[in-house]
């Protein structure tokens, strides 16, 4: 840049300097030659048009911002660019040996801004008007630049500001899901459902420097995990459970005895019958085999009997005959019921153990308590 203070817009300002008082810059020239500027120039060499500022501001300390309209029917290609102040001097020449500085076509309105940087000079007394409303910054009420969309995504412009629609572009970085309430994207063309789809690469490039295949990932029923330390970025991992066992005791119990149910029963009785034939019975007191009792029993005797025959039939040939001979038949017959008391039997178990079974409780995979959104990413 061959920007030059002139010498008498430096004794302009120290003229200032000494009444205590401060020049404005309040006019831009435009003229047609272009050449080296040199510290004596009063003026530009063929001046073609000049205009009064339009808008003035001090942007930082010594940095002054000016801005003119062009708005009549001249048409130019400006190759020199004069500075002038309220009473006409020439405080500052811009030219840059032929380099086209300015341009306006005829039946056109241009609006030329200017900036000039005093702040590495001593000249502290130079101001430039403050005419219109100046711009916002910081510290100054003013007009505020808006950022174009290409400024906002590049985040370098420290001095425009960002629109709400724009803001909400930068808002994420580029790449990061983000859980949206709705099945409908906020702004279309902006924003991508995560399905593991494809995308553009070469339109959405910063988008392209995260996922670099072009595929963004599926994130439907997807939970995000911090990544370890070992763990490989952008890594799918399935459903798992943690290696575990279960402890599953049954108690070893002593049952003892368990009664049945209380009962009492009756039994019926029955008849018999015996018949049969007794021979070789003694007599009375002699030395028969069997004899009989007063009761009418038999037995054995070994000797006499009580009962028998006649001691006059006591002979070999007598006790031979027919009459030692006794055909008998008995019977008896019962008739009524037996009874028990109420009784009850017992049945020992016994100490054992039975065998038990897990059986399988859950859901088809692992879950958290979760409420469903859907994953958003930008696209840039």
């Amino acid at each position: 840049m061959s920007l030059v203070i002139t010498d008498a817009g430096i004794a302009a300002s120290i003229n200032a300097q000494t009444l205590g008082v401060e020049y404005k810059i309040t006019h831009i020239a435009i003229g047609l030659e272009g050449y080296l500027p040199t510290v004596d120039q009063t003026e530009l060499k063929q001046e073609f048009i000049r205009k009064p500022l339009s808008r003035g501001a001090i942007i930082a300390p010594g940095q002054l911002h000016f801005e003119a309209v062009f708005d009549d029917n001249s048409a130019f290609e400006g190759k020199e660019i004069g500075y002038f102040l309220e009473d006409g001097t020439l405080f500052a020449v811009d030219s840059r040996d032929g380099e086209i500085l300015s341009l306006k076509r005829s039946n056109t309105i241009i609006t030329e801004a200017f900036e000039l940087n005093l702040a590495g000079s001593e000249i502290s007394n130079i101001t430039v008007e403050i005419m219109g409303t100046p711009y916002a910054t910081e510290t100054v009420a003013g007009i505020a630049k808006i950022a174009t969309e290409a400024e906002v995504a590049a985040g370098v412009d420290d001095e425009k500001i960002v629109t709400a629609k724009k803001l909400k572009l930068v808002a994420y970085p580029v790449g990061s899901p983000i859980p949206w309430p709705s099945d409908v994207l906020p702004v279309e063309g902006y924003w991508a459902f995560m399905k593991g789809q494809e995308f553009d690469t070469e339109t959405y490039k910063t988008l392209a420097n995260i996922y670099t295949n072009g595929i963004l990932p599926d994130m439907r029923e997807l939970a995000i995990v911090g990544k370890g330390d070992n763990d490989i970025i952008l890594a799918y991992e399935a459903d798992g459970v943690k290696s575990h066992t279960h402890n599953i005791t049954v108690s070893n119990k002593d049952l003892g005895s368990k009664s049945t149910s209380s009962d009492s029963h009756t039994h019926s009785r029955g008849s018999m019958e015996i018949t049969g034939r007794v021979s070789e019975l003694a007599a009375q007191g002699g030395a028969g085999k069997y004899g009989i009792t007063s009761s009418g029993a038999f037995y054995k005797t070994g000797g006499n009997g009580e009962f028998g025959l006649p001691d006059s039939q006591t002979t070999e040939a007598q006790k031979l005959n027919d009459s030692n001979i006794l055909d008998f038949k008995a019977s008896r017959a019962w008739s009524g019921t037996t009874s028990s008391d109420s009784h009850v039997h017992s049945v020992v178990i016994g100490s054992h153990n039975h065998a038990a079974t897990a059986s399988p409780f859950g859901n088809n995979h692992n879950t958290i308590r979760n409420r469903k959104f859907n994953y958003i990413v930008r696209l840039a």
